[in-house]
């Protein structure tokens, strides 16, 4: 029986990805049986296939697998799955409120990819000299569970331009909230020293010229 085994990122869903992170995350496993299961979501064998099989085999599969997870990977703002052609978010700048809130609720924690990815990739509607829109926002609801089955390398490409991003939007964050404490301490500043110059000139009034 000839088994084939993803190369790179491009042949690895989201899914497998994400079965293979609550693997990574039990404690009651032993190696021996870690291994069945990570290979049983690459290929389909079952259990009892995969106790058979020569260990060299297996250990092969293995380091075939975990290969393919590290390949590096280039931000693509397109795919196609299922008949459907996705595109990235192309203007951040014009992100609506329950975008911005959903993409802060789901972060990047492995369980919710698929619905930060529904969020960040929607189906196209129109595309036009090299540009493209995107289907407005509806929730996650429609697409998350389909995102389940999008190309790995779609997603990590993604993710790294996402965080970028977001770095990018907290530090101006930081420094805009900054800049803004910082006016209303001189604001607060001027007027405590208006306020203690009328106060100072009205007991300079009430005791002829002199400071009590």
């Amino acid at each position: 029986m000839k088994i084939e085994l993803a190369e790179n990122q491009y042949e690895i869903t989201l899914g497998q990805y994400q079965e293979v992170m609550k693997l990574a995350d039990r404690k009651d496993l032993d190696v021996f049986d870690f291994s069945k299961r990570k290979v049983k979501i690459f290929t389909g064998l079952n259990y009892k296939q995969i106790s058979l099989m020569k260990y060299s085999d297996l250990e092969d599969m293995i380091h075939t697998i975990d290969k393919a997870l590290n390949t590096e990977v280039e931000f693509q703002d397109r795919f196609e799955m299922s008949g459907v052609e996705f595109g990235f978010i192309p203007n951040f700048d014009d992100i609506k409120a329950k975008e911005y809130f959903d993409l802060s609720t789901y972060d990047t924690e492995v369980e919710t990819l698929h619905k930060l990815m529904a969020i960040l990739f929607r189906p196209i509607k129109d595309k036009s000299l090299g540009n493209y829109e995107i289907k407005n926002y509806q929730g996650t609801k429609e697409w998350s569970e389909a995102m389940r089955k999008m190309p790995l390398n779609i997603v990590n490409g993604a993710l790294v331009f996402f965080l970028n991003l977001a770095n990018d939007c907290k530090n101006y964050t930081q420094r805009y909230m900054q800049e803004e404490q910082e006016k209303v301490k001189q604001e607060s500043t001027l007027k405590s020293g208006d306020g203690m110059q009328r106060f100072t000139e009205w007991r300079r009034g009430k005791s002829g010229g002199s400071i009590i």
